[in-house]
């Protein structure tokens, strides 16, 4: 819930919108969807972000190019191919359809909501982001969710995709279609020949921050797609969730290593 907000702001520049967040007590948002999760937010202005041209997807040589302000229904029904599928995916499978017409990439990487399925989904493709302000720079995923360079002055302003000629694969798993998602997990591979060149595993909502399986990563790489050895490893991998009202550790441990299985096989069949 807000209170004491006397002032609404509508730049048309970035740069305003910063000078605007330096007056502190003032909110940017664009859908809004992070005010209403109950609770007070004190502020007494609110900078709307919609007027910045931040609502776009742009395709490149290099990969794409997301606006902070691009809404999850865009990106599930933008026609994203190869491996970038996965964001595809986790965003069109994010909450319901009213609330997707309204959630941004950006608000939903800055507020970090619990029911966000998209930084693993990121992780797994590699995505940069980009910030303006005080502390304007391009950060990997990784180092974004651990760091979180935004600063309150700072704000999202793209998420950059690399061409991903591989294959992806996204699994999400909740009680109902609506509910937050107990796992979500994230699999790209770039294969050559038969054998696993690039691989990179990522889980969320299962530890206290979207995660790279980076050791499980490093035991699977070099391996034919459809050795036998793969399930065993993934058998071995020691992961300690977060507790869960709704499910207990050891069911949630289980299924993740359900999932990476199957999107191995998934692969493996499309190459037998």
């Amino acid at each position: 819930m807000l209170v004491s907000i006397k002032n609404w702001y509508r730049p048309e520049s970035i740069t305003e919108a910063l000078s605007l967040m330096k007056k502190g007590m003032v909110i940017p948002y664009a859908g809004g969807t992070s005010f209403h999760r109950g609770g007070k937010i004190t502020a007494t202005g609110m900078i709307d972000l919609r007027k910045l041209d931040l609502d776009f997807i742009h395709e490149t040589e290099s990969g794409t190019t997301i606006g902070a302000c691009a809404r999850f229904k865009d990106i599930a029904n933008y026609n994203l191919t190869d491996g970038r599928k996965i964001l595809k995916e986790a965003c069109s499978l994010a909450a319901s359809t009213s609330l997707r017409n309204l959630i941004t990439i950006g608000g939903s990487l800055a507020s970090k909501p619990i029911w966000s399925n998209i930084p693993a989904a990121l992780l797994a493709l590699n995505a940069e982001i980009e910030i303006a302000g005080g502390n304007a720079g391009k950060f990997g995923i990784g180092k974004f969710l651990d760091e979180k360079p935004l600063d309150g002055t700072s704000l999202i302003t793209k998420v950059f995709i690399p061409k991903s000629p591989g294959v992806g694969i996204y699994y999400r798993y909740s009680e109902t279609k609506f509910d937050y998602s107990l796992i979500d997990t994230a699999v790209y591979l770039e294969l050559k020949n038969v054998e696993i060149e690039t691989i990179r595993i990522a889980v969320g909502n299962l530890l206290p921050k979207a995660r790279r399986l980076y050791n499980l990563e490093e035991s699977l790489k070099g391996l034919p797609i459809n050795s036998e050895r793969i399930a065993d490893l993934v058998d071995k991998l020691e992961i300690n969730p977060i507790s869960s009202s709704i499910a207990s550790k050891e069911f949630r441990s289980n299924l993740v290593k359900v999932f990476i299985k199957r999107a191995f096989k998934q692969v493996g069949q499309k190459n037998a």
